[in-house]
């Protein structure tokens, strides 16, 4: 038999629980699955230590210690883990397919990246060393490490600004002359050693370890590159994920649902918000998605 909910959330990333706690503060009905075990999405899976500083009247906070503050607005009734969505029917109502069958008069998608799995290396006997990292829980056992950290988005540059902090010996390696997150994060990282632009060229291992590193510059065909090698306890790779698109009967543009920006739909009464959702101009930080929310909870209420 199905039930009928008024709002169906899909996904409890950021995203998903935002919204749900804009539903609980009027005391609407709604119904939060989320396909795994633990809400929060990557913020908790892969980023938990990241620090978030584009929330509006919130100057900084840790990822984990957002989450729980989202968390803590819910109840923890309209919320159903190991629940993965695997079917939506348009319609009026829309029908939901997930552990059990559902509609609902708005569905409001937060399936962030869906379903993925870290963006390797990308170098030969990457598997084999046991102290490359693809997320970080803590940051207290790499004190006084030696640590390379690949990558050059606002996460990479985070992890960078945090270890530079408890260790004189963290390189930051990535492949562009300029990084894609916000350079200013370790403009007073003095101790930091920057390397751009470089690529990871082979590593160099022993009983099962990353030893060293050796970096290739990325120059033009006629040029010589120049080659580093960067002694390592551990080695941080921070490329993305690769992800895993729920198959939903909604326009995709590549790994994203494509939306009216004006009002964030994708079809009738389903809209679609946070990483999930591709349009021009799209950022993909937290204060965006908190905009989205606010603005397609204006059209519902």
């Amino acid at each position: 038999m199905q039930k009928h909910v008024s709002t169906i959330i899909v996904g409890g990333g950021p995203a998903g629980l935002y919204f749900a706690s804009l539903l609980e503060k009027d005391k609407k009905d709604y119904l939060l699955l989320e396909a795994t075990e633990i809400l929060g999405g990557q913020l908790v899976k892969l980023y938990p230590e990241k620090d978030i500083v584009d929330i509006s009247g919130i100057e900084v906070i840790k990822a984990k210690d957002y989450i729980s503050f989202l968390i803590s607005k819910l109840d923890e009734r309209k919320i159903c883990l190991n629940n993965k969505v695997k079917e939506i029917i348009p319609g009026s109502p829309i029908i939901v397919k997930a552990n059990n069958e559902y509609t609902c008069d708005n569905l409001i998608v937060c399936s962030g990246l869906g379903s993925s799995t870290p963006r390797p290396l990308g170098v030969e006997k990457e598997s084999e060393a046991k102290n490359i990292l693809y997320k970080l829980d803590d940051f207290s056992f790499l004190k006084d490490k030696k640590v390379a950290i690949f990558g050059g988005g606002d996460s990479a540059l985070d992890w960078a600004k945090h270890l530079s902090k408890i260790s004189d010996n963290v390189s930051l390696i990535h492949r562009r002359t300029e990084f894609r997150g916000n350079a200013n994060t370790i403009k007073d990282c003095h101790n930091l050693k920057v390397h751009l632009p470089f690529v990871p060229d082979h590593i160099n291992i022993e009983n099962n370890k990353a030893k060293s590193i050796t970096i290739r510059e990325v120059v033009s065909e006629e040029n010589e590159p120049k080659y580093l090698e960067i002694a390592v306890d551990f080695i941080l790779v921070n490329y993305g994920n690769i992800a895993e698109v729920p198959d939903f009967p909604l326009e995709k543009d590549g790994a994203f649902f494509k939306v009216n920006p004006n009002d964030f739909s994708a079809s009738k009464n389903i809209f679609v918000i946070g990483d999930a959702v591709s349009y021009e101009n799209k950022k993909r930080r937290i204060q965006p998605l908190i905009d989205e929310a606010n603005r397609v909870y204006k059209l519902i209420s």
